[in-house]
């Protein structure tokens, strides 16, 4: 009787932890590499000029990734007036270099977001500054097909006014 009783509890505590291992590796973030999707290929690798001012921020969250720990701000994220620590106010004119973009989707939320990873150069810090950087919208509810669009970057004259379909991980 002891037998079957010790055998019964090894098998529900590897049964409960075999559950607790596959939980854990649903809900693990995912991320893509993105880079050779349009419309990110456009500025992967390529010199881009700031069209406005543009702030580089210390990242009040987590850092998507942890060689890029400032976020730059051009006002479509926490804003231009978010009171966060700023690192460096970029002028009109600067070169940005983006270095890959990448999708992220969230362990609990689900939700994805696009980011750019770059470098900026503060002439008047005299450093350089590794950045995240938030682009995109991805519209999934009410859509038989998602899709992402792109609001006006601090590079450009206009927003894009594509839709584009782009897998998620």
């Amino acid at each position: 009787m002891k037998k079957i009783i010790l055998g019964c509890s090894i098998l529900l505590i590897l049964g409960f932890s075999l559950i607790c291992l596959i939980f854990y590796t649903l809900t693990l973030p995912k991320y893509r590499n993105s880079s050779k999707d349009k419309p990110f290929s456009a500025v992967i690798n390529k010199k881009l000029i700031t069209k406005r001012l543009i702030l580089i921020i210390k990242n009040p969250d987590i850092p998507a990734s942890e060689k890029y720990t400032y976020h730059l701000e051009d006002g479509n994220g926490y804003g231009m007036d978010s009171g966060l620590e700023i690192a460096a106010k970029i002028p009109i004119g600067t070169e940005v270099m983006i270095d890959k973009a990448e999708l992220h989707t969230g362990r609990v939320s689900g939700t994805t977001s696009s980011y750019l990873f770059g470098t900026i150069y503060s002439k008047k810090n005299q450093k350089e500054y590794a950045f995240e950087y938030s682009w995109g919208d991805y519209h999934i509810l009410y859509e038989d097909e998602p899709y992402w669009t792109f609001k006006l970057a601090f590079w450009q004259n206009k927003a894009l006014t594509e839709k584009y379909f782009i897998k998620v991980p």
